[in-house]
């Protein structure tokens, strides 16, 4: 009965992706955020309802010419199209094509939808649909998972929701990647549901990193937290929710959970005679290794574990990279890389030269939480193979988003500058049936 009812909906929303490509891009993040066709008895999870809605998206594009925009030129938008063609070079000189062929679908949907997304949302009310839509759509899975851990005392988590948050440590780092922009939506946001559903889901999800028994996890979120401390306003209020969070977590869970995450992040400082840390350790030695002999294109992606055992000191060991950056490396190479990092500082810089330039208190805070969201992307992917991670592409996105909806706001009358009250709007035609606004620096 689940398959029915998300294939149904999938399903019957295409005509209306066809015909507003936006309400394609909330389908789309619904499906990618949310992964409801994981909840289902298997049927969803074989049929490719992603791209049923991405085909549709571009569909409706290609019919709405001059209505719809396909992307706007920024430096970002630059990289992430140059970054897509040489990792496109890589599964084409990959020492095993076939083989790179998945993770090749990985990253080209994610940077075509964060591409997408730079033209289909340029003002306010589409940017903050979608960040709400895909704060929220996680926060759920965090939130549901933090809420059972604490009602059974405490619980280690082995495994995430899926698709590129499939195992506890991924599922780690998008959660600490969620919590400034669920902060963010609740010092912006007017209605007092929205700001008190957003603090609640934050707490939860910062939970829920506890209870993944993450060391990357841990280390993240202890850099998340002082980061929203200081770069907030509001540095009383945010202190005493962490402490609520802190607090609830010892009251709630059992001695032997506390004695058991104690015993686990202690192993930190101990990472020699750990066996998960020497793992990560030789396979950053044989990413190096690899990338010596393959500098430009890499040996592809997805293809460091055919060339594993000639490259690594222990064969028996990670067939993977465990770091993002020495990923792309390995399996791309050197320019790759430098294009990918390129995409994240790009990001970075726009959104803080935006948080300084602007007048706007709302477009102040989402940059401010958004650069701390990519900071803690920065971090925790150190640990982990997370390079086609969709999230990060579609921050990236939306930093030109932000900075598109800020000069549609700072042009526009007070009045109009003003977000409707409900998701759905005010006006008397149904928000999916209004036309973006564009400026006219803002036109690809």
């Amino acid at each position: 009965m689940r398959d029915l009812v998300i294939v149904g909906i999938v399903c019957a929303s295409l005509p209306l992706i066809v015909y507003r490509p936006f309400f394609g891009l909330l389908v789309y993040g619904w499906l990618a955020y949310m992964r409801p066709q994981d909840m289902g008895w298997g049927l969803t999870q074989e049929m490719p309802l992603s791209q049923w809605v991405a085909v549709a998206m571009v569909l409706g594009l290609v019919l709405a010419l001059g209505r719809e925009r396909w992307m706007v030129m920024r430096l970002q938008t630059v990289l992430l199209i140059l970054l897509a063609g040489w990792i496109s070079l890589s599964t084409v000189m990959a020492v095993l094509p076939d083989v790179a062929g998945t993770m090749y679908g990985y990253y080209w949907k994610a940077i075509l939808i964060s591409i997408l997304t730079t033209g289909l949302v340029a003002d306010r009310r589409r940017f903050r649909i979608l960040l709400i839509l895909i704060t929220f759509s996680i926060g759920v899975l965090g939130a549901k998972r933090g809420l059972v851990g604490l009602m059974v005392g405490g619980i280690r988590y082995y495994d995430g929701p899926g698709g590129f948050m499939s195992d506890n440590n991924s599922f780690a780092l998008v959660l600490n990647m969620v919590i400034p922009l669920l902060v963010g939506i609740a010092m912006v946001e007017k209605e007092k549901w929205l700001r008190v559903t957003a603090l609640v889901m934050a707490s939860l999800c910062a939970i829920t990193v506890l209870f993944t028994f993450s060391r990357g996890g841990f280390l993240t979120l202890a850099c998340v937290v002082p980061a929203l401390i200081w770069r907030t306003r509001h540095r009383l209020a945010v202190f005493a929710l962490v402490g609520l969070v802190a607090a609830g977590v010892v009251w709630f869970t059992s001695a032997a959970f506390t004695e058991a995450y104690t015993e686990r992040t202690s192993s930190i400082s101990d990472y020699e005679e750990d066996g998960s840390a020497r793992g990560r350790l030789n396979a950053w030695t044989t990413s190096w290794r690899v990338f010596l002999d393959y500098p430009a294109f890499g040996v592809g992606p997805n293809n460091l574990q055919i060339v594993h055992p000639r490259y690594s000191p222990d064969p028996n060991r990670f067939r993977v990279s465990h770091n993002a950056y020495l990923q792309v490396l390995a399996e791309c190479g050197l320019p790759a890389l430098a294009l990918f990092v390129a995409v994240i500082v790009s990001g970075l810089v726009s959104l803080g030269r935006l948080r300084r330039s602007t007048d706007l208190p709302w477009v102040e805070v989402y940059a401010r939480m958004m650069q701390i969201s990519i900071l803690a992307y920065v971090v925790g992917s150190m640990f982990l193979n997370t390079a086609y991670s969709e999230l990060i592409y579609q921050l990236v996105a939306m930093s030109v988003s932000l900075e598109l909806a800020a000069r549609a706001a700072a042009a526009a009358p007070e009045s109009e500058s003003e977000p409707a009250p409900a998701i759905s709007g005010t006006s008397d035609e149904p928000w999916w049936r209004r036309p973006a606004a564009i400026s006219p620096a803002g036109r690809a």
